[in-house]
């Protein structure tokens, strides 16, 4: 037994967002939105928090400031019923924030202060501590400069170890990042990249082949984002597919991938078969596009289940 449903290990943010921009304002200037707010964001926050939200037992491993940003982060954590009990507090270094502008299509650009991404790791019994969960999610290789490497290797090798399984994502990755993913790719049961950074480290491609890439390399089930297109779907075992996305009203992007991965922690979590699993991913992903920041409109389990099964869908592309 163990002690939660999901370890989220890695990349917490502060983001802060406006909507809708579409330049910068004039020098001395301002320019007025509409709407503005601060989530708990990143590969592992976002995801960890999501997760609490759709119902699961939630950990988070990480480092924030000693810092107002902090605080509200770890506040906001705290009271979605999320174990911080492998958070760190540094008062040296500061929170990561991101200040984002949100354009009218959905799409942002942000201004990004790494702060404690930078020095975060775990030592052996932080590892030990983290991999006490059925799901371990590691998420934000690629801005972890204390951890990638070594340290993530030896998570997800004790996660394996104790017979957990990994879910993996990624941020910003460039051709470099891959030297930093390779090695971590045959202790990846569930791998979730936006189609741009998995094709980046495959050097191109088609989501099938680049899907295909990561498996040669260890990978059990590649499933790729595809921003308004939905998923590619490659198994461990059965053919591949495409699942498309839900037709919705885009007000933001920020967090869908993050929350598509929650999506697939749930679905996992409930002993769902790949294709269920996927669908509810994407229609968690659908209800933070509906939204501002990286919780998006998404509630909880029920109302997510619901629109699921009556929400359209787009046409796949031929």
């Amino acid at each position: 037994m163990t002690a939660c449903d999901l370890s989220a290990v890695g990349f917490v943010v502060l983001d802060t967002l406006c909507a809708h921009a579409d330049a910068m304002p004039p020098r001395g200037g301002a320019t007025f939105v509409d709407q503005m707010t601060m989530t708990v964001a990143g590969t592992a926050g976002a995801t960890a928090l999501d997760c609490a939200m759709l119902g699961l037992n939630v950990k988070v491993a990480t480092e924030l400031g000693e810092d107002p940003m902090g605080d509200w982060l770890a506040s906001a954590m705290t009271d979605a019923g999320i174990d911080l009990s492998l958070v760190n507090r540094n008062a040296q270094v500061q929170t990561p924030m991101s200040m984002l502008p949100i354009a009218p299509d959905g799409a942002r650009s942000a201004f990004f202060v790494p702060g404690t991404s930078n020095t975060f790791t775990l030592n052996d019994a932080g590892i030990e501590a983290a991999c006490d969960a059925r799901i371990v999610h590691l998420g934000g290789t690629g801005l972890l400069a204390a951890f990638d490497g070594a340290r993530s290797l030896a998570l997800l090798k004790r996660a394996k170890e104790l017979g957990r399984m990994t879910v993996f994502d990624l941020i910003l990755a460039n051709d470099k990042t891959i030297a930093l993913v390779e090695p971590l790719l045959p202790y990846i049961d569930y791998f979730v990249p936006s189609i741009e950074e998995a094709r980046t480290m495959a050097g191109g491609g088609t989501p099938a082949q680049v899907a295909a890439w990561f498996k040669a390399r260890g990978v059990q089930n590649a499933l790729i984002t595809l921003e308004g297109d939905g998923v590619w779907v490659d198994p461990a075992v059965g053919d591949a597919f495409q699942l498309p996305a839900h037709k919705v009203d885009v007000v933001d992007t920020t967090g869908c991938g993050d929350s598509f991965s929650a999506g697939v922690i749930v679905g996992l979590s409930k002993g769902w078969d790949l294709a269920k699993t996927a669908r509810f991913a994407n229609t968690v992903a659908a209800h933070v596009a509906c939204g501002l920041g990286s919780q998006g409109i998404l509630r909880d389990f029920d109302q997510t289940y619901a629109a699921m099964e009556s929400w359209p869908v787009k046409e796949l592309n031929s």
